[in-house]
């Protein structure tokens, strides 16, 4: 039997539950940073996603591809399992995730005799986002005796919105969200929405998250660790973890130049220098700039540009950037040096 799950901190969780480690994958991949592009067997993917992980700071190129090479190769052999179950959350991180797995398996040569899926949404009693990371053993062992199998259907559904996914032009994943046979993977909807709404948006300029984080600073000032909590409370199904909120705080500040000028929506309160992927104690604030987009008066691709992979979607290309309008994913011109 093969456990897949999402990450280090999901599989202690397993292992503490009683299964075996040697029988737990964690995923590792932070699908929704970076480029995910169309048209590549699964370790070509793996070396761009190596090659995005290493220039991120996560290690050496070499020792990042080893680790793909290493789940991919557990994978491949997946199908002589006499079971495979996935353990995956409701959030973004996670959904993406299982869209790449359920693909992988909607291929017959892949699948093994039985393929099962769990997947953890609210605590049973408060009603609190439930990680899968913190799940007690009697929990486990409860989600595992109430195990699904997966069906044609959700195999199907995943693989379509997974190459929507990888497409050049985020059109086609928008479009699913039409599509009412969604409903066979219950999180799956509000997991795509969430993922477009990382587009920059139609009126600013900023992804939900950067607008959330401006929106906390105007409220008052916080540390780069308060500025995360504050974020994260405001997220039904909590996805991003502290490092990748360091990068788009990064954005926020101009970090590193896109343009020849930036003009930073949040700056520190103290000149000390705060390197990326670093929580500090540095308390940060609005600019005027970060002032003005917040009341529509600047748009924040003109203050900081933008140079991002969104899926399979080079965000700007060719003098045109992709923005979510909230209901739709439209093209429109951009200034960017």
């Amino acid at each position: 039997m093969l456990h897949i799950t999402n990450g280090d901190a999901a599989a202690g969780a397993l292992a503490r539950a009683g299964f075996a480690h040697a029988d737990i994958l964690p995923w590792r991949d932070v699908l929704h940073e970076g480029p995910v592009p169309e048209g590549l067997r699964l370790d070509e993917l793996s070396s761009v996603r190596a090659q995005f992980l290493a220039d991120c700071g996560f290690g050496d190129y070499d020792s990042v591809r080893e680790s793909f090479a290493e789940r991919d190769f557990r994978l491949a052999g997946a199908q002589a399992e006499d079971e495979v179950v996935m353990w995956f959350e409701s959030d973004l991180y996670d959904q993406l995730q299982l869209m790449q797995l359920l693909d992988w398996f909607a291929d017959a040569a892949h699948r093994p005799s039985r393929l099962s899926l769990i997947e953890v949404d609210r605590l049973p009693i408060s009603g609190q986002f439930e990680a899968l990371s913190s799940v007690e053993p009697e929990r486990a062992k409860q989600l595992m005796a109430a195990r699904q199998a997966v069906t044609d259907l959700q195999l199907s559904v995943a693989s379509a919105c997974w190459a929507a996914f990888r497409k050049p032009q985020p059109t086609s994943f928008a479009a699913l969200l039409e599509d009412n046979r969604l409903g066979c993977l219950p999180y799956l909807a509000d997991a795509m929405l969430r993922m477009l709404e990382e587009l920059p948006g139609l009126a600013h300029g900023l992804s939900r998250t950067e607008l959330r984080s401006i929106e906390c600073l105007a409220e008052q000032p916080r540390s780069k660790d308060a500025l995360f909590r504050a974020v994260q409370h405001s997220e039904p199904r909590p996805f991003l973890g502290d490092v990748w909120f360091w990068r788009h705080l990064d954005r926020l500040q101009g970090r590193p130049p896109l343009r020849e000028q930036p003009r930073p929506l949040i700056e520190a309160a103290t000149t000390a220098a705060c390197p990326p992927f670093s929580s500090g104690e540095a308390v940060l604030s609005l600019t005027d700039v970060g002032h003005r987009v917040l009341e529509r008066n600047v748009d924040a691709l003109d203050a900081i540009g933008i140079d991002l992979w969104w899926g399979g979607t080079r965000v700007w290309q060719s003098g045109t950037v992709w923005r979510w309008d909230g209901a739709s994913v439209v093209l429109s011109r951009a200034t960017r040096v």
